[in-house]
């Protein structure tokens, strides 16, 4: 029998939390770069007939393994033991950039968005536009002995979930597809039979009895959260971590109410929440307390509607030059006067109601 009070279930430890996977894209135009695409396509084949100690380069500073296949649609990969570089000479962006995870957890995202920044600069590449971060990887590890939870004690919106079982034993909750996704595993299992991170027993201090709790944020996602620079994932990741751990998916202990969604909280995900209420969030809002996550969407909406009003303004003073600037008012008229054109009652509810149910999901 389950137990029906948070008190009686163990409190998790939590032992390390952080980034664990992260993929940028650099906009640099690397036709005007040091780099020798010949000689890249040359140790490229070497690597394809087995020559993989004639495909080693040194650029910019770094060494790097040039791998026999590129990754689509990029036709190079280079290989570092910290991250790996996908490129091409023509395409935009040109360098998409994945950090691995030991690295991630020893130096830390900005040290080494640094590096390959600075890397870029050593080949003479020209940067063209800031990096877009296109999927980013949160884990959160905790001790958890006692595994007192199962599939119908997780309460979400996501449309797809799966488990994974080893034997009789549950080793993977999975929830989301695409954009979102949300895994609570069992992590020693995991390098055991998968990773063999083996390097996370000394960070953790355990080799035993070790679940995570990982978000995978894809770049639709991020881009919804604002986050679309490395300065933005720092400052903004405690808002999009916030959001998802509490309207996409929570666990939960059955309490006897038939409505799921009142059972308590898990110590498991108090825990969690605790540990996302720890992290940067708002960015410039920062100090804006009283606002919670829609609040400010309905803040970022408003100020995007006020820049368009703008623009319409300047429309009708051009269409209508002798009546001067229009005021906000005039404006909010006029535009009210062009909706109604093509405005429907029941396309409004159907397409208001749709939006709320991606909101609900994460999906801003």
């Amino acid at each position: 029998m389950q137990p029906t009070d948070t008190q009686q279930i163990e409190t998790p430890r939590l032992l390390l939390h952080g980034l664990d996977s992260l993929y940028v894209c650099h906009y640099v135009d690397l036709a005007t770069s040091k780099i020798d695409f010949d000689d890249l396509a040359y140790r490229k084949a070497l690597a394809k007939d087995g020559e993989d100690g004639k495909a080693v380069i040194d650029l910019g500073g770094e060494r790097f393994q040039v791998l026999p296949r590129g990754a689509y649609p990029y036709s190079y990969v280079l290989k570092h033991r910290d991250f790996s570089l996908s490129l091409s000479e023509r395409m935009h962006p040109s360098l998409k950039v994945q950090y691995f995870s030991e690295a991630l957890w020893r130096d830390g995202a900005r040290a080494l968005h640094d590096r390959v920044t600075a890397w870029t600069q050593a080949i003479g590449a020209t940067n063209l536009k800031t990096e877009q971060v296109t999927r980013a990887d949160w884990a959160f590890d905790f001790e958890l002995k006692h595994i007192d939870f199962s599939e119908d004690h997780f309460v979400t919106r996501a449309r797809k979930n799966s488990k994974w079982r080893d034997g009789q034993t549950v080793q993977t909750f999975s929830f989301g597809t695409g954009d979102i996704v949300l895994r609570v595993y069992d992590k020693v299992a995991e390098i055991e039979n998968a990773s063999n991170k083996s390097w996370f027993y000394d960070l953790w201090g355990t080799k035993e009895h070790v679940w995570r709790v990982e978000f995978q944020i894809r770049s639709e996602r991020l881009r919804a959260a604002a986050i679309r620079t490395i300065d933005d994932l720092e400052d903004l990741q405690g808002d999009l971590l916030q959001q998802l751990s509490v309207a996409h998916t929570t666990l939960r202990c059955p309490n006897g109410d038939t409505n799921r969604a009142r059972w308590p909280l898990h110590p498991l995900w108090i825990t969690l929440g605790e540990a996302i209420g720890e992290l940067p969030k708002f960015g410039l809002w920062r100090h804006y307390d009283q606002l919670n996550p829609i609040q400010y969407r309905l803040l970022k909406n408003a100020q995007s509607l006020y820049g368009n009003l703008k623009g319409l303004a300047a429309l009708t003073a051009i269409r209508k030059p002798s009546q001067g600037i229009p005021t906000l008012e005039e404006t909010l008229a006029t535009l009210r006067g062009v909706i109604q054109r093509f405005h429907s009652e029941i396309i409004w509810q159907e397409a208001v109601e749709s939006r709320v149910r991606q909101h609900e999901l994460g999906q801003w």
